[in-house]
């Protein structure tokens, strides 16, 4: 079901999927390319958490997706903004569920329980979508640097993997880090050396030059977040 919220004088769209009583989950995909390719996945995923009788919501934030707001106009905290909107007018959320740079979001809905695969940092995405355009800029003749991009970005912008990020967006996300609570489940991917209550099998489909999906991907994320959910 495709609901709506209302944000900053403008109408933004939102998945629904599962029963209209119970427990809500709010998603939270990646950000900027990272999204467009997991998208199909995190859609599945929303499906089979309704075969296990999880309600969740999906919006579209600001500037993403359906969204009529230009991505120039994005910043981390207009997205949190969006998210406290939508979850007051579409509530209740009583869960979060974020993956990679999503988790850099979910503090904005205070300290609700919360379940994050793969968490990044701000930065770390930003030298991600750098290290592309250094390589694309490369190809095209074009010597840049780090340093360089990100000196001109903070006080005029940048468009990285195909966004055009404003100098407020930069700065947010350079500083921007996943908040601590008490309430937070933890997944990996099975080969990631790093601590984590849950490990799920794949490989991450953001890596991908292209969008993919998972379907046991797909089912093995709902089946612990509905176990995590239910207690």
């Amino acid at each position: 079901m495709i609901r709506g919220y209302r944000f900053d004088g403008n109408d933004e769209l939102c998945l629904q999927h599962g029963p209209d009583i119970g427990a809500r989950l709010l998603i939270l995909p990646p950000l900027f390319d990272e999204a467009n390719r997991v998208r199909h996945l995190m859609v599945e995923t929303a499906r089979s958490l309704a075969d296990h009788g999880i309600a969740s919501l999906m919006p579209d934030l600001p500037g993403c997706n359906e969204s009529p707001v230009p991505i120039e106009n994005a910043s981390i905290s207009l997205w949190q903004a969006a998210l406290i909107a939508c979850a007051e007018q579409l509530r209740p959320v009583t869960h979060i569920a974020s993956i990679r740079g999503g988790a850099l979001l979910d503090g904005a809905l205070g300290d609700l329980p919360r379940w994050r695969l793969a968490p990044v940092k701000g930065g770390q995405l930003l030298r991600t979508m750098l290290r592309t355009k250094i390589a694309s800029d490369r190809e095209a003749g074009i010597t840049s640097s780090s340093e360089a991009l990100m000196e001109n970005a903070r006080t005029q912008g940048i468009e990285l993997a195909g966004n055009a990020l404003s100098p407020c967006m930069i700065r947010e996300l350079d500083a921007a880090a996943p908040s601590e609570s008490s309430a937070i489940r933890l997944a990996r991917f099975a080969d990631d050396p790093l601590e984590a209550e849950a490990r799920i099998a794949g490989a991450p489909l953001w890596l991908r030059a292209e969008p993919a999906h998972d379907p046991a991907m797909a089912a093995s994320i709902a089946a612990d977040i509905a176990a995590w959910m239910r207690g």
